[in-house]
């Protein structure tokens, strides 16, 4: 898979369907928590989640996944040691169509956010996949992040 082939296009209220979709599928239900929460965010995203960047993920125009970063400074009850705006961004993905699993896609995604995260001034990366994801904290090992507990990775850019 070449890093060209995949983009990152801003989510779109017609997104809601096939990101719906992905939520039920039971290798994303595991790891993703309360499937109304997400859509929750999504729905409101240009509203009280305005600060989360969410994304879909295409591969060749077709769509494959989500992904999303947002500034930590803006979720203060889960990050309360981040006291600067535009420092740490907190990032999450997931591939939807099974095809597309084990194909270093989550590598690319994860690269492609980062770009974005640098591009706007972040100086760390945190990430927090569920215990036993071991298919996503390996993703994240590979592109440099460090675990600092069982459940939470950083990286320093």
């Amino acid at each position: 898979m070449k890093i060209n082939e995949i983009e990152l296009k801003p989510f779109l209220d017609e997104d809601v369907i096939i990101f719906d979709k992905w939520l039920d599928k039971e290798y994303i239900k595991k790891w993703y928590g309360e499937k109304e929460d997400w859509l929750d965010e999504i729905n409101n995203r240009n509203g009280k989640f305005s600060f989360i960047k969410h994304f879909i993920v295409y591969l060749n125009n077709i769509k494959i996944g989500f992904c999303q970063y947002y500034d930590c400074y803006f979720l203060k009850d889960m990050f309360n040691n981040v006291l600067e705006e535009k420092y740490t961004f907190g990032i999450d993905y997931l591939i939807g169509e099974e095809e597309y699993l084990n194909k270093g896609i989550g590598n690319i995604i994860i690269k492609k956010l980062e770009e974005k995260i640098i591009e706007i001034g972040g100086k760390e990366i945190l990430a927090d996949p569920i215990s036993g994801n071991k298919v996503s904290q390996k993703v994240l090992l590979n592109n440099g992040f460090i675990q600092v507990k069982e459940d939470e990775f950083i990286k320093i850019l």
